[in-house]
């Protein structure tokens, strides 16, 4: 892998922009990575592609079939299936948003809804659960794509930083097989940028084990290298990186 071309090719492309974002967790961070704008840059998908299509090849892994995750992770797969040749499936998003909307309703009904309205409430909850896993024409799915009996199932993505969505992608992986009455294994995750934020560890302590093309501290010094980062951009980088590098 060259590493000072794929650094500069993802900033380029502002795929890497640097400034003050709220990343998911809630933190203030330095830097966000947006891999989304990959489909509208081909040779830059193609790029990362092949980088993690190595990383897997490298990896000794025994997958023979990947999963991407939404939104980025779809894209990526295609790309990444293709340039090793193993075919792929995707975690569909509305279970995710759905999920996300019963915790949060459940959170207002008991600070904003009286009791009088709590039924009302419930019964909205129960709709959305019900959507969560249905598709318009009402087949339940979690997951799209083929899967066979007896698959080595890989998790790819664009990012990882608490590795919590690569969590809920193999449960959703494993409660799709168990519909189909599949025996499967998930067990290996691969993404192009390891924030170094805990990632790694989380995903141990969940029987996984995460293989990563770059960590953030690679990309910051490919692109510090090549003039690309400013002084007070490294620094502002550096002071995060030492408050929540894991």
């Amino acid at each position: 892998m060259d590493g000072k071309l794929l650094a500069k090719t993802l900033f380029e492309i502002n795929a890497i922009k640097f400034g003050t974002f709220t990343i998911k967790s809630g933190r203030q961070s330095p830097y966000y990575i947006d891999l989304r704008v990959l489909p509208s840059h081909p040779e830059a998908l193609s790029l990362v592609g092949k980088t993690i299509a190595e990383l897997i090849q490298n990896s000794n892994s025994e997958v023979n079939r990947l999963c991407g995750i939404p939104l980025a992770g779809i894209a990526i797969v295609t790309s990444v299936g293709a340039e090793a040749g193993i075919p792929s499936i995707y975690t569909r998003k509305e279970p995710s948003i759905y999920k996300e909307l019963v915790a949060n309703l459940k959170k207002m009904s008991h600070e904003k809804f009286d009791s009088s309205e709590l039924p009302i409430v419930d019964k909205v909850l129960h709709v959305i659960e019900e959507m969560g896993n249905l598709k318009s024409h009402g087949i339940k799915r979690l997951v799209d794509g083929e899967m066979k009996n007896n698959d080595v199932i890989g998790i790819v993505d664009d990012v990882v930083t608490d590795a919590g969505s690569k969590i809920e992608a193999r449960d959703m992986i494993l409660a799709e097989a168990a519909n189909k009455k599949l025996n499967v294994t998930v067990k290996d995750v691969f993404v192009l940028i390891d924030r170094e934020e805990g990632g790694s560890q989380v995903l141990s302590e969940h029987g996984m084990k995460l293989h990563s093309a770059a960590k953030i501290s690679d990309i910051v010094n490919w692109l510090a290298e090549q003039g690309l980062l400013s002084s007070l951009e490294i620094k502002n980088i550096t002071d995060y990186m030492s408050k929540w590098r894991k």
